[in-house]
């Protein structure tokens, strides 16, 4: 008589793998959020280095070389409203910006990686920091509407959407089942004192 194996043993680690499982599209579909996470994490990596690379110059010096070399319209809003900001900062603030970029810069990218790798605690990650900025930034779009700022808002809440989803189907069953291979381990225990005793 052969041996049982350890999935008729412990059955609810074929059930756990079977639930743990993706499809070809829930993992192309984390895999794009997680490069899109490591994408943005490169943006402000680049911003960072640019910001730290601005402390102690004349941001409007600057900005107006920028304006006058790309042949920007210097009437228009943002470019205004970028001239009123660096009219603001000093050298003080820009480290601190600084810092604060990269800071965000390393968050996104262990996001992007987890969410690559389908980890749980990636996808709680996501869902938490994201739900956070949510608020704030449909309140400013209430009072400053921008087209731009509403789509990513949108992708936003469709990540978070998405990995509630996720969660709830494919890391909850998994979650679930923690608690069985102590009962498992405790049933064959006195399973096993039963036959000793028997025996003797």
């Amino acid at each position: 008589m052969s041996p049982p194996t350890i999935t008729a043993i412990l059955p609810w680690i074929a059930r756990r793998s079977q639930k743990r499982k993706l499809n070809r599209r829930d993992k192309m579909i984390l895999c794009l959020m997680g490069s899109w996470k490591i994408f943005y994490g490169v943006l402000l990596v680049a911003v960072g280095i640019g910001a730290f690379d601005l402390i102690g110059k004349d941001l409007s010096a600057e900005l107006w070389g920028l304006v006058q070399r790309w042949n920007i319209d210097f009437h228009n809003h943002y470019i205004q409203l970028l001239f009123r900001k660096a009219a603001l900062m000093d050298g003080k603030k820009l480290f601190y910006i600084s810092v604060m970029t990269f800071g965000y810069a390393a968050l996104f990218f262990i996001e992007g990686i987890g969410l690559i790798m389908d980890k749980h605690w990636a996808k709680w990650l996501v869902v938490r920091v994201t739900v956070s900025f949510i608020p704030g930034e449909t309140l400013r779009l209430i009072h400053q509407f921008d087209w731009l700022d509403s789509i990513l808002l949108l992708i936003n809440a469709v990540f978070v959407i998405y990995l509630v989803w996720q969660i709830k189907t494919h890391d909850q069953p998994h979650k679930s089942h923690r608690s069985k291979p102590r009962v498992q381990t405790i049933l064959l225990g006195m399973k096993k004192k039963d036959r000793q005793g028997v025996n003797r």
